[in-house]
């Protein structure tokens, strides 16, 4: 089969476009996934806190600023979640009032200690029995 002469520019063409493309391809910046990422915590708390229908949030902070989530019950009785977004470390977990919705200091009962959220693998805090607010407690693994 002879090729025509019309043939010939149009793969010309077609591959021009193609190799255009590859070029192109290969100038676009590529990211790469941060070291950083979200982290899920789970709160265990003890005897005291679980009383009155408390509900349960967390307070994180940075440099760049401060925020409340509320903890949400996981599968396993007793034991409540939360996610904290990458770039903040710094945590308190809070007891807080079950009739008002807002997650802040005055409707805050009680407290764990400023905590920092681990690198080590656990994920679990529990608070110790018998205490109430800035009472020790205890990371492990969940």
């Amino acid at each position: 089969m002879e090729k025509t002469r019309s043939s010939v520019p149009l793969f010309r063409r077609i591959l021009s476009l193609v190799l255009s493309f590859v070029l192109l391809l290969g100038m676009v910046p590529v990211t790469h996934a941060s070291a950083a990422e979200d982290t899920t915590l789970y709160l265990k708390p003890n005897a005291n806190w679980l009383m009155d229908g408390a509900r349960f949030a967390v307070y994180y902070w940075n440099d760049s600023g401060s925020y409340w989530d509320d903890l949400l019950p996981t599968e396993d009785e007793g034991i409540y979640e939360c996610t904290i977004p990458a770039g903040y470390s710094n945590i308190i977990f809070c007891r807080m009032n079950p009739n008002a919705e807002a997650n802040d200091w005055t409707n805050k009962w009680n407290q764990t200690s400023d905590l920092t959220v681990p690198t080590d693998g656990t994920n679990l805090y529990t608070v110790a029995d018998g205490s109430w607010d800035n009472g020790g407690g205890t990371w492990s693994a969940y």
